[in-house]
């Protein structure tokens, strides 16, 4: 896929005499609850009064170019959406990239969290997630294993000289609140995960690679590994239960598939807006709006999920076949664990 470079599109949209206000508006009002005001809200947004957003809406002054960038960028509406361009395959996207320093993952988390709070609060939103690692919204809001996950991407690209030992970090009170906000923003959207055999093993290596570089001691490796199995097994019962949550208000459907590649891709979408989100580094992001973009890519996850294995629900051997297997690995990382310190003391 190629993509448009922005200034490229500026020349485009200001060769147009009329900016496609109305579209824009529409999309916006598509975003808005029913309880509030579009003149008031997009005024405020664009810091004018009434009367002149007023005259914004029924034409009598031009939305000039900027403003429209400044509600696209707010409303995270994509400029392929509001212009026509004659080239098909060309893309606008938005790629977001953090440093990987705690403020860089704190930030990470909130702009997800802002990416997304509008499909949580539809009850028609879904999300399509392929698994290459356990997904991090299943991290429980105050375990070792949460602050092991947050140091592991706060340190893990750090030179051996920079990081420090597990035991001495200090998760930040910004941090925990960020992570616990993007958990909590998924508990109400309906999920549809596709997993393979390797969807466990970033977990199982980052915890081995962590004590062999003795960052982690042999007790905090083992406690880590009973709090994955405990994460894992809270996943199994949410397959077995088909939801995601003890109310059993939102649907939750788990796929296996032993031939597919998984990149940890998340689709989300209600109504008319969909949204696709692709990891292109550690803390980095590429978000694309574009309709036809989104609606090929549901395409193609639908067409995982057909040659897939469903093992949530009622296909019970399927599923204990599937979750024994992961068991087994992880007892198979205690073992390792324990053989390993077993040969560093002789």
């Amino acid at each position: 896929m190629r993509f448009l470079k922005i200034d490229k599109a500026k020349k485009f949209i200001r060769s147009n005499m009329s900016v496609e206000r109305e579209k824009i508006f529409a999309l916006i009002k598509e975003r808005l609850p029913q309880n509030v005001s579009f003149i008031e809200e997009v005024a405020d947004v664009l810091d004018i009064s009434y009367d002149a957003m007023y005259r914004r809406i029924n034409g009598k002054t031009l939305l000039s170019f900027d403003e429209a960038i400044k509600l696209a960028k707010h409303y995270r509406i994509s400029i392929n959406s509001i212009y026509s361009f004659e080239q098909g395959d060309n893309v606008i996207v938005l790629k977001k990239k953090n440093s990987n320093t705690i403020t860089g993952v704190t930030t990470f988390f909130q702009e997800v969290v802002k990416s997304i709070k509008t499909f949580n609060l539809e009850e028609d939103s879904e999300l399509f997630y392929a698994a290459k690692d356990i997904p991090i919204y299943y991290l429980p809001e105050e375990s070792l294993y949460t602050k092991f996950k947050l140091y592991v991407v706060s340190q893990g690209f750090l030179s051996e000289k920079e990081r420090i030992r597990f035991k001495d970090f200090n998760v930040p009170v910004s941090l925990l609140q960020s992570a616990k906000d993007f958990t909590k923003i998924y508990q109400n959207i309906r999920i549809t995960e596709i997993w393979n055999d390797t969807t466990i093993n970033s977990a199982l290596y980052q915890i081995y690679y962590f004590y062999e570089t003795k960052l982690i001691s042999k007790e905090e490796a083992n406690l880590l590994c009973l709090e994955l199995e405990k994460i894992v097994q809270q996943i199994e019962k949410k397959s077995t239960d088909d939801t995601l949550s003890e109310l059993g208000n939102k649907k939750y459907d788990l796929y296996y598939n032993k031939s597919i590649t998984l990149n940890n891709t998340s689709f989300f979408k209600r109504d008319k807006i969909k949204i696709l989100i692709i990891p292109y580094t550690h803390l980095s992001y590429i978000r694309i709006d574009d309709k036809d973009s989104c609606e090929e890519y549901e395409q193609y996850f639908k067409q995982q999920v057909l040659m897939s294995k469903k093992i949530s629900g009622k296909s019970e051997v399927v599923r204990e076949l599937f979750f024994t297997s992961v068991y087994e690995k992880i007892n198979q990382l205690k073992q390792q664990i324990e053989v390993k310190s077993l040969i560093s003391f002789m």
